[in-house]
């Protein structure tokens, strides 16, 4: 693995997934590894094949902060690919597993997007903001941001 990441880091994207492809053929049941695989395929727009190594990864018990990035990854592939559904499933797996994990409720407002979901979309994204937000002109809003982000269409 660290061959790949040198890679990786480097910018040599390509020769780490082939890389990392032949260390899975070495390690078939190397959960991380097919983690990283996974991500490299993602970075060179090869969602489709990033799925099952993403899939993969999961199964073979991946956990922490790989298993975070994994479900977004997967997540982020399924909705590239249009496959919202199964997009919204993993993301809302990840909500689960990862309660404080912001990046899922970005990437879920997105897929509720593309479903034409839009006015949730905007809500969660609303919400999003609330909560992160350190720009100045916006912190004085904050609380009317949350307020509107549970439902835009109310009238006062």
């Amino acid at each position: 693995m660290k061959l790949l990441e040198a890679l990786r880091v480097e910018g040599r994207i390509e020769e780490a997934r082939q890389h990392g492809l032949l260390q899975l053929i070495e390690h078939p049941l190397h959960a991380e590894l097919h983690y990283e695989v996974a991500s490299l395929h993602d970075m060179l727009g090869r969602e489709a094949q990033a799925i099952h190594l993403y899939q993969q990864a999961i199964t073979l018990g991946l956990a922490g902060s790989s298993l975070r990035g994994a479900l977004l990854g997967l997540g982020s592939s399924y909705r590239s690919l249009g496959q919202h559904e199964a997009a919204l499933v993993t993301l809302e797996q990840g909500l689960a597993l990862f309660h404080q994990a912001s990046e899922f409720t970005a990437f879920r407002a997105m897929v509720h997007y593309n479903q034409g979901r839009h006015k949730e979309a905007c809500e969660a994204l609303l919400g999003l903001l609330a909560q992160s937000t350190a720009d100045p002109s916006l912190t004085p809003y904050k609380g009317a941001m949350a307020l509107y982000a549970e439902d835009l269409d109310r009238r006062w």
